[in-house]
Protein backbone atom coordinates (compact mmCIF):
# COMPACT_ATOMS: atom_id res chain seq x y z
CA UNK A 1 0.00 0.00 0.00
CA UNK A 2 0.68 3.43 -0.90
CA UNK A 3 2.03 6.25 2.29
CA UNK A 4 1.22 9.65 1.46
CA UNK A 5 3.60 11.87 1.59
CA UNK A 6 3.66 14.23 4.98
CA UNK A 7 6.54 16.49 6.31
CA UNK A 8 6.49 13.50 9.27
CA UNK A 9 7.18 10.79 7.50
CA UNK A 10 10.22 12.16 5.71
CA UNK A 11 14.05 10.50 6.84
CA UNK A 12 16.43 13.15 8.87
CA UNK A 13 18.57 12.62 6.01
CA UNK A 14 16.14 13.74 3.31
CA UNK A 15 15.64 17.21 5.42
CA UNK A 16 19.41 17.38 5.71
CA UNK A 17 19.56 16.92 1.68
CA UNK A 18 16.26 19.14 0.77
CA UNK A 19 15.75 21.56 2.96
CA UNK A 20 18.00 24.82 2.63
CA UNK A 21 17.87 27.69 5.59
CA UNK A 22 19.67 29.99 3.17
CA UNK A 23 20.68 30.90 0.08
CA UNK A 24 24.68 30.41 1.03
CA UNK A 25 23.19 26.46 1.31
CA UNK A 26 21.68 26.52 -1.68
CA UNK A 27 24.65 27.96 -3.31
CA UNK A 28 26.79 25.48 -1.79
CA UNK A 29 24.51 22.25 -2.67
CA UNK A 30 24.42 23.49 -6.17
CA UNK A 31 28.05 23.63 -6.69
CA UNK A 32 28.34 19.91 -5.25
CA UNK A 33 26.35 19.01 -7.63
CA UNK A 34 28.38 20.27 -10.39
CA UNK A 35 31.20 19.16 -8.90
CA UNK A 36 29.88 15.30 -8.34
CA UNK A 37 28.69 15.06 -12.39
CA UNK A 38 32.03 17.15 -13.09
CA UNK A 39 34.02 14.26 -11.13
CA UNK A 40 31.95 11.44 -12.35
CA UNK A 41 32.29 12.98 -15.99
CA UNK A 42 36.11 13.02 -16.09
CA UNK A 43 36.07 9.41 -14.29
CA UNK A 44 34.43 8.08 -17.27
CA UNK A 45 36.85 10.16 -19.47
CA UNK A 46 39.67 8.15 -17.65
CA UNK A 47 38.58 4.83 -18.29
CA UNK A 48 37.78 5.37 -21.66
CA UNK A 49 41.15 6.71 -22.15
CA UNK A 50 43.11 3.46 -19.83
CA UNK A 51 41.10 1.22 -22.00
CA UNK A 52 42.09 2.87 -25.21
CA UNK A 53 45.72 2.23 -24.04
CA UNK A 54 44.50 -1.23 -23.00
CA UNK A 55 43.01 -2.35 -26.40
CA UNK A 56 46.58 -1.34 -28.02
Amino acid sequence: MLQHYSERNRSSLCHLITDFRSPLEKRVARFDLWGVLTSVALASLMVGVVRLFVAR
